[in-house]
């Protein structure tokens, strides 16, 4: 295989825009929020067309895009040993709205097989996997809008059609009808920082 030359001055938009491509963003504005790089670097980068190696790489281990795509622009996007990922979009609760953020990739023996619209939802330290796809409301982990704020809450049904809706982010928790929130998605699975 022959080696493509490397030049760190040169490559810098096409690799950026393979970034963008990869996050799922649509601007730079969006990638700085997430990595925490000034949008003002990378307005720079873009107009000197400086080749960013460290987002890239930061990009693939994050992503499970190929490193090579990444990189180059040669070869498939994902590796085809990368059959054994998912790539599930990811939001941010900020301000009680969902945000989309970008994706995370995933090893599909995380996924219970019975998800089937599986989404990430960050709120705080915490990253939940949760599913969209519900049959009925039981007592459990929920994604629920509450007085047009999402959060993340326990709820614990009691007789005559009320639940008790408690969480890390209620100080008191409370009683109401079932019908005056707004379920959104169950929780499956979370992964909390410690």
């Amino acid at each position: 295989m022959r080696m493509n030359k490397f030049n760190p001055n040169h490559g810098g938009r096409e690799a950026l825009t393979r970034v963008l491509e990869a996050y799922g963003f649509k601007t730079r504005t969006e990638l700085s929020q997430h990595t925490g790089i000034t949008n003002s670097t990378f307005g720079t980068w873009w107009s000197r067309d400086y080749y960013p190696a460290q987002v890239i790489i930061w990009c693939s281990l994050e992503t499970g895009v190929s490193l090579r795509w990444l990189a180059t622009g040669e070869g498939p996007m994902y590796d085809d040993a990368k059959g054994d990922i998912t790539s599930l979009t990811r939001y941010k609760i900020i301000k009680g709205k969902l945000v989309e953020d970008g994706h995370l990739v995933l090893d599909n023996s995380l996924l219970s097989p019975e998800l089937t619209e599986p989404k990430i939802i960050v709120s705080n330290e915490t990253i939940s996997l949760v599913d969209y796809s519900f049959e009925e409301i039981s007592d459990g982990t929920w994604l629920v809008e509450i007085e047009g704020k999402v959060s993340i809450r326990n709820l614990e049904l009691i007789p005559v059609g009320k639940v008790r809706v408690s969480g890390t982010e209620v100080k008191i928790p409370f009683e109401c009808a079932l019908n005056e929130i707004t379920v959104l998605a169950q929780v499956d699975s979370v992964l909390r920082k410690v």
